[in-house]
């Protein structure tokens, strides 16, 4: 009687081995799909905006209360991020430069404004303090 109690058991255990390895194998060939569409699902939309020196660009059409998350690429001191009260946004360039700005339209879609600013020439540490005058003799 032991011996057939064995043979059910040993019989129990290869059963749950197969199917535990099977398992595995059936996670492991669907994981390459799942990561396609979580990649497929997080790409936006890159809309390229250049302004020169001075120059405003308005962002109109943006979904009431969504919030937006700007960057700074290259050069912080390089644009003017001025949210409007009616949503839209308002761009000034500064200094040359770029930025990256991700809002959501009036559609639902998500977009990332890539906004480069072009300068005549390089920044020259507006934000520094100059310094003073020598003084002279009377």
């Amino acid at each position: 009687m032991t011996g057939l109690k064995g043979t059910g058991a040993k019989r129990g255990r290869n059963l749950i081995a197969v199917l535990v390895v099977m398992l595995g194998v059936l996670t492991l060939a669907a994981r390459p799909v799942l990561a396609k569409e979580a990649k497929q699902a997080k790409k936006r939309r890159v809309i390229a905006v250049t302004i020169n020196k001075g120059e405003t660009y308005t962002i109109s059409g943006l979904k009431k209360g969504s919030a937006s998350d700007s960057k700074a690429v290259k050069n912080p001191n390089s644009l003017t991020v001025q949210p409007q009260s009616s949503g839209d946004i308002v761009l000034l360039g500064t200094e040359g430069g770029s930025w990256k700005l991700d809002v959501t339209l009036a559609s639902g879609e998500e977009v990332t404004y890539a906004v480069n600013v072009k300068a005549a020439a390089p920044p020259i540490n507006s934000l520094a303090p100059g310094s003073s005058a020598t003084a002279i003799a009377p």
